[in-house]
């Protein structure tokens, strides 16, 4: 029964020491929310791995982690990709730029286009995304403008 009670008293003590870090590491100004939560979740994982159980419950109610508040991105504008590609000396840079700009591929997908993948035939014409260089893995058809066939055609 007294060992019980022992026990009891540092599990009590391991929910408000997670608790304190977690204010703690809120104090600070420096950390993310998704920084705190992860060292948080560290800890909890330190000490299960150490074999001291925390019930995950009682951990929820006990330790608040931070909201992790996601925040819309915003695209570049017009005039800010037209500075890009008026700064850029080198033409297959601002083929490049353009191709990203005006497809919204990602930047591996467009590095990893090989000429038989694209078709200037038909119309419009496209480009060939494999799915090994896509972030979901699957096989994509991408249309091309008339500025980036013009672009592509003089390099």
């Amino acid at each position: 029964m007294i060992l019980s009670i022992k026990l009891k008293r540092v599990y009590w003590s391991l929910h408000s020491i997670l608790c304190r870090y977690c204010s703690y590491l809120k104090s600070n100004n420096n950390k993310s929310t998704i920084t705190i939560k992860q060292r948080i979740i560290a800890v909890r994982n330190f000490f299960e791995y150490c074999n001291i159980d925390i019930n995950p419950k009682k951990f929820k109610l006990k330790v608040r982690l931070p909201k992790i508040v996601r925040r819309n991105k915003e695209a570049l504008s017009k005039k800010d990709v037209i500075g890009i590609l008026n700064n850029c000396s080198d033409i297959r840079l601002k083929t490049y730029v353009i191709l990203l700009a005006t497809t919204g591929m990602r930047a591996v997908e467009a590095l990893n286009i090989h000429i038989k993948d694209i078709d200037f035939e038909s119309r419009p014409a496209t480009i060939y995304v494999r799915g090994e260089n896509t972030k979901t893995k699957t096989d994509r058809i991408v249309f091309l403008t008339y500025e980036v066939i013009d672009q592509l055609n003089t390099c």
